[in-house]
């Protein structure tokens, strides 16, 4: 499977592989998914919330805005803030989470 070049790509390839409609949090949810070794399954509300936060700071990590400290006492990882950010409007948090989403899966297809 080629390598995403934007974001309706990359949602729609992984609609595709894993048989579910994928929204931003979706994207967030198999980054966390895959950062964490797992498979897709049943997961609970708040193990899905996790999921999703571990996805989005697994992409703030590769934007040199986190860092990883090791994991809890569950085997989570643990992040740090390495930089102080602004305020940034919703809306280009957003932007960003996804551009970061394309490379990070980027380099994934193309490692496959």
């Amino acid at each position: 499977m080629k390598a995403p070049d934007n974001w309706k790509d990359l949602c729609e390839q992984l609609s595709v592989m894993f048989g579910i409609d994928v929204d931003l949090n979706g994207v967030l949810f198999l980054v966390g998914i895959r950062e964490r070794g797992l498979t897709i399954q049943k997961f609970s509300k708040e193990e899905k919330l996790n999921l999703i936060r571990l996805g989005s700071c697994t992409l703030y990590m590769e934007m040199g805005l986190l860092e990883s400290e090791g994991e809890d006492d569950e085997g989570w990882p643990v992040f740090r803030q390495k930089v102080l950010v602004p305020v940034v409007p919703e809306e280009r948090k957003m932007k960003t989470l996804q551009d970061c989403a394309i490379r990070y899966f980027k380099k994934i297809f193309e490692e496959h």
